[in-house]
């Protein structure tokens, strides 16, 4: 089993660094890294992590190019990727608007913008010099001084918008869906990305679709819901879901309402008591070892072919957890594949 591990970077860079090598040594396919707006930010944990590790793939999600240009994009990723020995994956967004307006920061067009970056990108990659008149960015006579990437990078888009899935299915080799989806919702991304592919003359097996699932690993399922139920960021997860996927796992969005009221007053433990355990089960992968596995084959079923498992506490009790569980799922389809053949 392909199986990613996935942080926001929200603990000290020392600790991030200590998960990416232990992720390495439990068989993680990849170390990703999150980065949201005035944190910490994934560039710098990631060009650390390569040093500090030899197998493992290093991905970056997701990137904007309305706070970093498509060029320095292309230049940051091709330093990572000589510094890495050809292990980065590149993820890029729109990023969140209201943030982007914090900054004073104008975001028109941006799928116009994530298409530019793509094309930008590989472009410089290829080590000659560019000329590009896109509908965001334009670019004259211009060449990377240190030539062209020394191996390739992987785009993976990151947004949930349709026009970002036809925007994958056309150019991405790969698609990371947000935090929170649900098992209807990661069957629709897949379909939507897998016809558009077909309208642009490509196979959804080219495709690398990939989602970031919220974990939460304990002793017991009772113990991990409740859990999970106080957990602030889960509360805020619930809070802000789209109705569009409250609908598509058939609870009422209504529902969602008291907890968005409750949590953004600061009250956290009556904002909890409105999430109910339907919610957690369809938004979160939440339970045992096993009940973590099994979700996870589920979506897998659906077509989702990279996992990435994200602790929801950062505990490092809790966060061992969840390493643990994923190396216990590799190791189990490693078993299961040997016997058959």
């Amino acid at each position: 089993m392909r199986l990613g591990i996935g942080f926001n970077a929200d603990v000290s860079v020392r600790e991030l660094l200590n998960y990416a090598v232990e992720s390495e040594e439990l068989g993680y396919e990849s170390f990703w890294i999150h980065e949201h707006s005035f944190g910490r930010d994934a560039v710098s944990v990631l060009a650390s992590s390569a040093l500090f590790t030899s197998r493992i793939n290093l991905g970056v999600a997701c990137l904007t190019p309305y706070t970093r240009h498509p060029m320095v994009l292309a230049q940051t990723l091709s330093t990572l990727q000589e510094t890495s020995q050809g292990r980065m994956k590149l993820a890029l967004g729109s990023g969140f608007p209201m943030r982007l307006d914090l900054l004073g920061i104008r975001h028109e067009k941006p799928i116009g913008a994530i298409k530019d970056t793509i094309e930008i990108c590989r472009r410089i990659w290829e080590g000659g010099t560019l000329t590009y008149n896109g509908s965001n960015f334009n670019l004259k006579n211009v060449r990377s001084l240190t030539g062209g990437a020394v191996s390739k990078i992987p785009i993976y888009v990151a947004g949930w918008k349709k026009q970002m899935l036809n925007l994958t299915g056309k150019l991405g080799d790969g698609y990371i869906a947000k935090g929170g989806e649900s098992v209807a919702s990661i069957s629709k991304i897949v379909s939507d990305i897998a016809s558009a592919a077909e309208r642009h003359g490509r196979n959804i097996g080219d495709i690398d679709v990939g989602a970031y699932l919220l974990t939460y690993v304990g002793d017991s399922k009772k113990e991990a819901l409740e859990r999970a139920r106080s957990d602030p960021f889960v509360n805020y997860m619930l809070a802000v879901q789209d109705d569009y996927l409250y609908e598509g796992t058939g609870i009422d969005p209504e529902k969602k309402k008291p907890i968005a009221q409750n949590y953004f007053a600061g009250k956290i433990e009556e904002s909890s008591s409105f999430v109910s355990d339907e919610m957690l089960e369809a938004f979160t992968l939440v339970g045992t070892e096993q009940d973590v596995y099994s979700r996870v084959l589920e979506l897998c079923k659906r077509g989702l072919n990279l996992p990435i498992l994200q602790p929801i506490s950062m505990k490092p009790a809790d966060v061992r957890r969840v390493l643990r569980a994923g190396s216990a799922m590799i190791n189990e389809e490693s078993r299961l594949l040997e016997r058959a053949n």
